[in-house]
């Protein structure tokens, strides 16, 4: 094949509406690799060919067919049968649906029977409409009600140093990465956010020294000069979060010692000015408080944390399993750390560690302190390893998509746990040292 037939990562994601870290993902995920990767700079390449799987991958995807299914179908030769497991996946997604409906009804059934017409329920059965303020819904000008493309917004007025999100994503990336802050008053960095974006994404870190968050998100468009980074207080960006989450489209912008979240609407911002200082920024019309947030900025360097996941060992063992599965095999272990173990032929379990007091204390081993992952794939060795569950746990739960991915190197080495829908999650978190009388890691 040419080379002038190939695609670069940045544009095939373009082509097929996968962002290039879900690309990544699924590439190392076994699901679709690229058709080639430069030996020398690592850079991927796609073949035109493959944006029609990518396209399906995507579609399946947005019907919650978990990773196995997916690899399933994509790799069935045969059309016929390709359709069949897809019947099958919507019929069990029908079955649900109407298992929640049903569900649904009982709740409100019984909620009636407690409370009969109590304020708030009308004699019909059904709740009374709630108002919505008015500051909360898409209004007559803003982009979601003219069905405006933001990719066409590119030309409105603003600081050429600008990068226009999503806020209810922007609000759960926050939230994700917070899960590896700490209050240290001797490391005041540590509860801070990193806000880095090359023109093209916006990335966030965070990390407790245990455990080390990034989070992508993909913009909705960027000023001309939005290469900057800032590292902003955790808690103001906490304070921050439910501000976000009510709005569609915030612009974020970077000052001296804060940075600016802003609603971002076209009556928001009507044309350009120079301030004293040279810089370009915004004149707003007269608006309420209501319309902006500023967040502190730290005057701490961030840690160099690039440097640190580019000096990790190579992976030796990779496995991808249910999120949901790992989060509920961690909730019924009654211990504070667990034992994630991987075998030579596929498996994947979670038992609960039991220290030298825990075994003095029963006769009897604890019933059912295995729980096996279903449908996990493994590559690689056979692997054990120890986490604390107040380290493990935050990571898987707030993945993003219904799958993990976790690149395993060695019991006492970091462990990355990677997730990629829309955008990309990333954790790395830190492994424990086993109780004396657990058996040694492998």
């Amino acid at each position: 094949m040419p080379d002038t037939e190939l695609i670069t990562i940045g544009a095939f994601a373009r082509a097929c509406g996968l962002s290039a870290s879900a690309l990544r993902f699924y590439a190392d995920a076994g699901i679709l690799a690229p058709a080639v990767v430069d030996a020398v700079t690592g850079y991927r390449y796609y073949a035109p060919e493959q944006s029609a799987p990518a396209r399906l991958l995507r579609h399946l995807r947005a019907v919650d067919m978990p990773l196995p299914a997916v690899t399933a179908l994509l790799a069935e030769p045969d059309p016929a049968r390709a359709l069949v497991l897809l019947d099958e996946h919507l019929a069990d997604l029908d079955r649900h649906q109407g298992e929640v409906r049903a569900a649904a009804a009982a709740a409100l059934g019984a909620l009636l029977a407690t409370h009969g017409s109590a304020s708030g329920f009308g004699g019909n059965g059904h709740r009374d409409q709630v108002s919505v303020p008015t500051a909360d819904r898409g209004s007559a000008r803003s982009p979601l009600a003219l069905g405006r493309n933001p990719e066409s917004e590119r030309g409105l007025p603003g600081s050429r140093e600008d990068v226009w999100v999503s806020g209810p994503v922007l609000a759960a990336a926050i939230d994700q990465v917070a899960t590896a802050t700490v209050a240290d008053p001797d490391r005041a960095v540590l509860d801070t956010i990193l806000f880095e974006t090359d023109g093209q994404q916006l990335i966030l870190t965070a990390t407790d020294r245990y455990r080390l968050a990034t989070r992508t998100v993909r913009p909705t468009r960027v000023g001309a000069a939005a290469v900057w980074d800032a590292t902003v207080d955790a808690d103001d960006l906490r304070a921050a979060v439910s501000w976000l989450r009510r709005r569609h489209a915030v612009a974020i912008r970077p000052h001296r010692d804060s940075v600016e979240f802003r609603m971002a609407t076209p009556d928001s911002v009507d044309r350009d000015r120079t301030d004293g200082g040279g810089e370009p920024t915004t004149r707003h019309a007269a608006q309420p408080d209501d319309t902006r947030r500023r967040c502190r900025r730290s005057t701490h360097d961030f840690p160099d944390y690039r440097a640190m996941l580019a000096a990790l060992a190579p992976v030796r063992t990779r496995v991808v399993l249910t999120r949901a599965a790992l989060l509920d095999a961690m909730e019924h272990a009654d211990s504070p750390t667990v034992v994630l173990r991987t075998t030579s032929t596929g498996t994947v379990s979670v038992t609960q560690e039991r220290s030298s007091a825990t075994a003095a204390a029963c006769e009897a081993p604890q019933p059912g302190a295995a729980r096996h992952i279903p449908q996990a794939t493994v590559t690689g060795p056979a692997m054990t390893i120890h986490f604390a569950v107040t380290t493990l746990y935050p990571a898987v739960a707030t993945a993003v998509g219904p799958d993990v991915m976790l690149d395993l190197i060695a019991p006492d080495q970091p462990v990355l746990i990677r997730s990629a829908d829309d955008g990309d999650l990333s954790t790395l978190a830190m492994p424990r040292r086993p109780e004396p009388t657990e058996e040694t890691s492998r």
